[in-house]
Parts: structure tokens; sequence; C-alpha cells
């Protein structure tokens, strides 16, 4: 089996994955400000739960993609942005989890969710930071056994 060598560049100061980088590269300037504070929020969640080096950063269907490693339980967090999603963007979790209903029951005043797998951050302004950590947070370890 082939190693292939993942190759990292640097955007706004943090290294990513080159097709990462040329994807968060392709959103409009406002958007990918926004996406790119998430995907902060999003590694500290991951440090912070399972420590440094703990989670993977791909594409997934064209999105960047973050997912607690292998000895971890939990489902991925993808970010996106699309001209139809307007002045928001999407933080999308696997549909047949229960964390959107669990977050809606908890933050519906105060988050907006699409469905079963997006909660929606406005692209601009304030937004409830500690609400949307606290569901990369129960994301990335949904199904851990207690």
């Amino acid at each position: 089996m082939g190693s292939s060598k993942k190759i990292i560049v640097e955007v706004d100061g943090s290294s990513l994955p080159e097709d990462v980088a040329a994807t968060f590269s392709a959103y409009p300037e406002d958007k990918r400000v926004r996406l790119l504070e998430l995907r902060s929020l999003i590694l500290d969640c991951a440090q912070r739960l399972f420590g440094p080096s703990s989670f993977t950063e791909t594409l997934k269907w064209g999105e960047p993609s973050y997912r607690p490693l292998p000895k971890h339980d939990g489902t991925s967090v993808r970010l996106h942005w699309k001209p139809k999603f307007g002045n928001q963007v999407g933080l999308f979790v696997h549909c047949q989890t229960t964390l959107i209903a669990d977050m809606r029951a908890l933050y519906g005043d105060e988050l907006s969710f699409e469905g079963n797998r997006c909660l929606w951050v406005p692209s601009n302004g304030d937004y409830p930071r500690d609400a949307v950590e606290h569901f990369v947070a129960e994301a990335f370890r949904y199904g851990k056994k207690a």
C-alpha cells in the first residue's frame, strides 16, 4: 500500500491540508472568514476534548470535514456555504444522528436548524458561540459510552 503525502498550506495563519485550503479559498470573503472562525472553534473543541492531533481534517462531499480520530467515537462535522444559503453558513452532521433534535430542544430560541442535519450560523455579526461549541462537542462525543 503506497503512502500519500498531504501538502499543508497556511491560510490565515493556520495550517490546512492543500485540498481543504483550496475549498476555503473558493468561498466569498465574508463566508470564508466566518467558516474559518468556525474551523478554529471546531479545532479548539477537539483539542480540549481529546488532546493535540486528535482529529482528522479532510474533504467530505467537497466540504471541509472534521472528525475525532478512530480511537474516539463521534460523528463528523462539515462546514459549507453555497449561494442558496444566503447570509448563513452551515455546520452539517450525519442525518441519522439525534444531534439536531437534541440541540433544537436546548437552543431552539438561540439557533437556527434545518431538518435533522444542519445548524445555521449567520455569516456576519454575532452568534451564540457557547451553543455552537456545545453542538460540536456533542457531535465529537456522539455515541460514546458513558
